[in-house]
């Protein structure tokens, strides 16, 4: 009996040239800070130009500072010419807790965007609490990554060259995707026309108003008939509705008050012309109950 042996698949991707037909690299740095920003944006160029990325493949864009690199990220994301985009930039503590807002709102959009656009983007953003700091992670000599050996913190700058690389490299290994997905518009006739008038700009609003929503029983079902979901509410009287009235009166710790000039609470509470149940000092004719 012959057992097929299942073989595990291993992708890696390695600090590598990746040739001239690869694309663009582009390298976004933040001028706040700029003696730090400065010494990354020399240490990863070094890096490049040391595994043969022509100057031609590079481009160096500038922003005001770290919190505009998502936008100018997301913008060449969306540019198929790029094969990595690395974002440098520098937050020093201060005074106030303004660097725990840039730091978290530009990691997360950095994040988001190379996940949404399957591209390498590469957080070279220093988040440090001292100038000594940033001037240590900002230097000339570059050392490993691993902490457990104690090396120096380097330049950041050069590892974020490294890790566009390497992911390069690993995109390049990584089994292909097929993104194209048809719809047949016989079928779904409305995908095209509402795609076509999308691009046309001719979406018109249109006003739904409750009172012309049905409510439809469950056992029964009317293709004419206008959902109650469109308005987002459910129809004024129906059992939903006077559901949610009822939490919304219990939350608030008492009956909803009734309108002006209605003794007996009608509007909303009545349909068709019915009594409110629960006001039991009325008959269904409207006149109070004699007390015994």
């Amino acid at each position: 009996m012959n057992i097929k042996k299942e073989i595990m698949t291993e992708y890696e991707g390695f600090v590598c040239a990746p040739g001239d037909d690869v694309g663009k690299i582009a390298i976004i740095v933040s001028k706040f800070n700029k003696t730090i920003t400065e010494n990354l944006l020399d240490g990863a160029l070094q890096k490049l130009r040391q595994h043969l990325i022509k100057e031609e493949q590079i481009d160096v864009i500038r922003v005001p500072g770290a919190f505009e690199l998502p936008t100018v990220a997301e913008r060449l994301a969306c540019d198929d010419q790029y094969a990595a985009i690395i974002c440098l930039g520098c937050v020093i503590k201060g005074e106030t807790p303004h660097d725990e807002y840039i730091n978290a709102a530009v990691s997360q959009q950095l994040a988001r965007i190379g996940a949404e656009y399957c591209l390498p983007v590469v957080f070279g953003l220093l988040t440090c609490y001292t100038v000594e700091q940033a001037l240590a992670r900002s230097g000339s000599v570059t050392v490993g990554k691993d902490k457990v050996l104690g090396e120096q913190p380097g330049n950041k700058g050069v590892e974020a060259a490294e890790v566009a690389l390497e992911m390069i490299d690993l995109f390049g290994k990584l089994p292909e995707l097929d993104y194209e997905h048809e719809v047949d518009a016989t079928d779904y006739p409305s995908i095209g026309k509402n795609a076509q008038l999308y691009r046309d700009g001719d979406f018109e609003d249109v006003d739904v108003y409750p009172d012309e929503l049905v409510d439809l029983p469950d056992d029964e079902e009317d293709e004419d008939a206008e959902p109650w979901f469109l308005h987002g509410k459910h129809p004024v009287g129906s059992k939903q509705d006077r559901g949610a009235r009822r939490e919304k009166s219990e939350r608030q710790g008492g009956p909803e008050k009734k309108r002006d000039g209605d003794r007996h609470g009608k509007g909303d509470f009545f349909r068709n012309g019915k009594h409110k149940p629960s006001n039991k000092s009325y008959s269904k004719d409207g006149d109070k109950r004699k007390k015994r």
